[in-house]
């Protein structure tokens, strides 16, 4: 019997019911924009839909069109571990149904990794996105912990998974006036688009804040690993941009490592 991972965040951060979802998504995705034909992956935001899915849309609407398997990196929120881990599924469900893990990547990531099954929002709100942008890919659910050594998690990432689209869950500064906000996030995107590790490290020395600081860190140095030497941004807004005020807003961040 296959081990499917429930929908958990399904009626809070986005749609229970299907056709509600598959409205949403399909909206969000349906941006005009030409995807980009080289990218081997992207940074984006993984909030409430209500709040970051525009954004989100847009990241994925950007993505190239021919995806098989998609790496989602996203940092865990609620249980502390060491390292990076694989979920150790088959699928994963959300309201318009399982989209199949590829057993044998993450099983490949998972031997120099370790493997564990938890619940997880900034990985789970990828998944309608991911079933809708590319019906049939399969993903590989890469979570980080405490601890890790991103350099070393790209190049196994490269290692087990060279084809794969990469995608870097996070969103960027946390509950400071948006004036605030956005001087801070500027800074992360910034640093991001520099293509320099060191440099966006920096920019959260000094700062600036984003929650999935491992995923990101880990794309840059897939990105470096396959040559690319380019980033770009696709979009940045706020929790105020959907009418949650401006006194203790979230940033939110969709940007892509081009070739």
């Amino acid at each position: 019997m296959a081990d499917i991972l429930r929908a958990a965040f399904a009626g809070s951060f986005y749609p229970v019911n299907r056709m509600e979802l598959l409205d949403m998504v399909t909206g969000f995705l349906d941006t005009g924009v030409s995807p980009v034909a080289h990218s081997p992956g992207m940074v984006v935001p993984h909030a409430g839909y209500i709040y970051s899915g525009r954004t989100a849309g847009l990241g994925f609407s950007h993505a190239p069109d021919s995806v098989k398997t998609v790496v989602v990196c996203a940092p865990s929120h609620r249980y502390p571990f060491n390292g990076a881990a694989v979920l150790q599924v088959d699928g994963v469900e959300t309201p318009l149904g399982v989209c199949s893990v590829n057993r044998e990547a993450a099983d490949a990531l998972a031997e120099s990794t370790s493997a564990i099954v938890l619940h997880e929002h900034s990985f789970e709100v990828m998944v309608p996105f991911i079933q809708l942008r590319w019906p049939e890919a399969e993903v590989v659910p890469l979570i980080t912990g405490i601890g890790v050594n991103c350099a070393r998690l790209a190049e196994k990432v490269m290692d087990t998974a060279e084809n794969a689209y990469f995608i870097a869950s996070s969103d960027l500064s946390h509950f400071h006036p948006l004036e605030t906000a956005e001087k801070l996030d500027r800074k992360a995107i910034d640093g991001f688009l520099t293509m320099n590790p060191a440099l966006f490290e920096r920019s959260l020395s000094e700062g600036a804040e984003a929650c999935g600081r491992d995923p990101v860190l880990t794309l840059m140095h897939l990105g470096a690993l396959k040559g690319c030497t380019r980033a770009m941004e696709i979009s940045y807004s706020t929790s105020a941009d959907a009418g949650a005020g401006t006194e203790e807003v979230v940033g939110y961040f969709a940007g892509m490592v081009t070739e």
